[in-house]
């Protein structure tokens, strides 16, 4: 193998290990709430290229904050995109379902407390086909911008925090070109962990 080749093949194995945050045959509600107690941040800084904007998540919603934290601090979401633009309803963004991790969350859903307002941060479903007991994605997030359009969700989806700082970037990237939910420039995003 030529010397090219090999730093070819470094680079994808180094690139999928960094992104290699499975949890095999782990339980995986124990192994977050575990991470949670060591793990007590709740605050997020997402950047693109159209600006900054910043996330709180909920301690109520405690598995899904925990497994946010740990793919954040992991350098999990540092290559992904907004890839859809939710009709007059949002963005999101995070792994595809073709990229998604080998476990889901068990819903977090409480509507007396979160709802789908502006600014609200939910985890999405796979379809029922492959998600028969409707647990939460464990990467794949959105952003409300209309909370009119997304009260639908509620009840639905587990909200697990909310814009604090930026909305107005979120809304750049909203109101963005899309065809078919699809933007015709897609914004890649990285997250950091802020005190």
């Amino acid at each position: 193998m030529s010397r090219y080749w090999l730093l070819i093949y470094c680079i994808v194995v180094l690139s999928a290990c960094k992104k290699d945050m499975r949890m095999f045959g782990a339980d995986v509600k124990q192994t977050l709430l575990e991470y949670g107690q060591q793990n007590p941040e709740n605050t997020i800084e997402v950047s693109t290229r159209v600006g900054n904007f910043t996330i709180r998540l909920y301690q109520e919603t405690p598995l899904h904050r925990a497994n946010f934290i740990r793919l954040v601090k992991a350098g999990y979401y540092n290559d992904f995109y907004f890839y859809r633009n939710i009709y007059a309803t949002g963005i999101q963004g995070g792994a595809e379902w073709m990229d998604r991790l080998d476990y889901d969350i068990p819903t977090e859903v409480d509507t007396n407390r979160f709802k789908h307002k502006r600014g609200a941060v939910a985890m999405a479903q796979y379809d029922p086909s492959m998600n028969p007991n409707n647990d939460t994605s464990a990467s794949e997030f959105y952003i409300i911008t209309n909370a009119e359009e997304a009260r639908k969700y509620d009840g639905i989806y587990t909200v697990v925090g909310e814009v604090i700082q930026g909305m107005d970037v979120v809304d750049k990237i909203k109101d963005a070109r899309a065809f078919n939910e699809k933007p015709a420039d897609p914004v890649k995003f990285s997250m950091k962990v802020v005190p």
